[in-house]
């Protein structure tokens, strides 16, 4: 009887090892919150951008983007604020990078600390089927094979390609095998793909359980340049992606960008943008993860941000209201020379950098503004230093950078430990 026994827990410790290392091969799409090794940033000629860098460098490893012809300028000016340039490693290309570091390849990770990188296909955000931009694909499609060689030149893992296309920008996890997308996005991107063969794709290549598929994103994140939103408001953007409006803070809790009514009432872009979350929020109460449990959806605000307004010109001496005015102009035959518009940069508290120690956040406020912008600040602050008590919650303020699209989370990439 005892060696029945002994030999009955003997299979029963067996059986359990062997699920333990299946379970430690498995390789699963990391949280943002999980131990990383570095940060992938580009080093553009952005205020925000560089006092994320010149922080990071005192934490943790940084992987820089950078031109040829503009690394030792950057250099000398990481140098003068104190950087220890030990902490840097520089990627350089031989032409500037117009894509967000987050929509690059994807790391993938297992319990046993190997990676592998997916390489989704690439479309530049869905522009390619606008007709604005059929001179500029070919061109596009060889930079960004630039782009991409430089990670598999530095990061040496085996690679997963896919012929869908995907932004890390558009994908929120949770870590635990339940990711976000955004309907709106992916079709767009993918039109001839259904969402049924959509999600056995990202089954198969994230090894992901469960997929969220919320509706749209925020109206100040349209598609392409100088993109009309409503009535007169312009902006740029990507359509929708995740880390504008839509984002996991641990495995069962989710925040969601959401202006108020009196807010909505007197900005037109709002008002669509609070109407979309409505029935996101929905969507997001009604959902479960990946073992059926719920989640804690919490509401968070949105930026006080001054829009650009301006005539159209297209012979200004201001080069943005120049190239403004002629995109606009091009694809919106109903506007005139002349005519007044707003300009709406994608601005959010949401599209905030996780890293070991900090939390890079967004902050709006300068002297001057209404109090009420201070007060949006410190409120997103406080919710993020609820979420993560261990971590310094460091606020940049990204106005400059969302005028010109993105914003710190956009233009950087975790690598995981």
């Amino acid at each position: 009887m005892k060696k029945l026994n002994y030999l009955f827990y003997f299979i029963l410790l067996t059986l359990l090892y062997s699920c333990s290392q299946e379970n430690k091969n498995e390789f699963y799409l990391p949280a943002e919150w999980e131990p990383q090794t570095g940060i992938i940033v580009g080093g553009t000629d952005d205020a925000a951008t560089f006092e994320m860098v010149s922080q990071l460098a005192k934490e943790m490893k940084v992987f820089c983007l950078v031109s040829d012809s503009t690394m030792e300028t950057y250099k000398k000016k990481l140098s003068a604020v104190g950087v220890n340039l030990d902490s840097i490693q520089f990627l350089t290309s031989s032409t500037e990078f117009s894509y967000a570091q987050r929509d690059g390849v994807i790391f993938l990770k297992n319990g046993l600390g190997e990676k592998k990188l997916v390489n989704f296909a690439w479309n530049m955000y869905g522009w390619y089927f606008e007709p604005v931009f059929k001179n500029y694909i070919e061109a596009d499609k060889q930079k960004r094979e630039l782009f991409n060689n430089l990670y598999f030149n530095t990061f040496h893992y085996p690679v997963i390609n896919s012929a869908m296309v995907n932004e890390g920008g558009a994908i929120e996890t949770n870590g635990k095998g339940t990711i976000l997308q955004v309907e709106s996005v992916n079709m767009q991107r993918n039109p001839n793909m259904s969402k049924e063969l959509q999600e056995a794709e990202l089954k198969k290549v994230l090894n992901v359980k469960k997929i969220i598929w919320l509706k749209e994103g925020a109206a100040e994140d349209p598609s392409g340049w100088g993109t009309l939103i409503v009535k007169n408001y312009f902006g740029v953007g990507v359509k929708g992606h995740l880390d504008e409006f839509c984002r996991f803070v641990n495995e069962n809790t989710i925040l969601i960008s959401f202006p108020d009514s009196l807010e909505a009432a007197h900005d037109p872009a709002k008002k669509i943008t609070l109407e979309r979350m409505k029935i996101n929020y929905e969507i997001l109460k009604n959902a479960t993860d990946q073992d059926g449990k719920p989640f804690t959806i919490v509401k968070m605000p949105v930026p006080d941000i001054d829009y650009m307004t301006f005539a159209l010109d297209t012979t200004s001496k201001n080069d943005e209201i120049k190239f403004l005015s002629r995109q606009i102009l091009f694809e919106q035959k109903s506007f005139s020379v002349g005519d007044t518009v707003h300009f709406v940069p994608s601005s959010s508290y949401l599209n905030f950098l996780i890293t070991n120690k900090t939390v890079f956040e967004s902050k709006y406020w300068t002297e001057g503004q209404p109090e009420s912008s201070k007060t949006k600040d410190e409120k997103a602050k406080q919710i993020l230093q609820q979420y993560f008590p261990d971590k310094k919650i460091y606020q940049i303020n990204t106005a400059e950078t969302n005028h010109d699209g993105g914003g710190l989370h956009c233009w950087s990439m975790q690598v995981p430990k």
